[in-house]
């Protein structure tokens, strides 16, 4: 309610002063500037979103980068895991000291 006031007290003291149409003329600046600072505070907050949005745009390429290094080693690893698989199943038991470790 005091933002009322305060917004529109220049407009309601002229009306009541006896300037009825400069009332009226007061009031339509009053809401038009109002409208305006309301814009640019909305224009401001986007402007804002817009340049986050890129500075986390940019964080995310340099991780995709390394991801790409880390999983270009980590396939590497898995690569030689399969390979050590591949040779431990031909043998009957994988247990290096058994007696049973023969190839099929």
């Amino acid at each position: 309610m005091n933002e009322f006031f305060t917004a529109y007290l220049d407009s309601i003291l002229t009306f009541i002063t006896g300037g009825g149409l400069a009332a009226v003329l007061a009031v339509k600046y009053t809401r038009k500037t109002a409208q305006a600072d309301a814009m640019k505070a909305v224009q401001d907050v986007y402007q804002e979103t817009i340049q986050d949005l890129r500075t986390d745009k940019e964080i995310m390429k340099k991780e995709n980068l390394e991801m790409k290094g880390q999983i270009s080693s980590l396939e590497k690893i898995v690569e030689q895991n399969c390979a050590d698989i591949r040779e431990l199943k031909t043998y009957k038991c994988i247990v290096v000291d058994c007696k049973n470790r023969k190839k099929e």
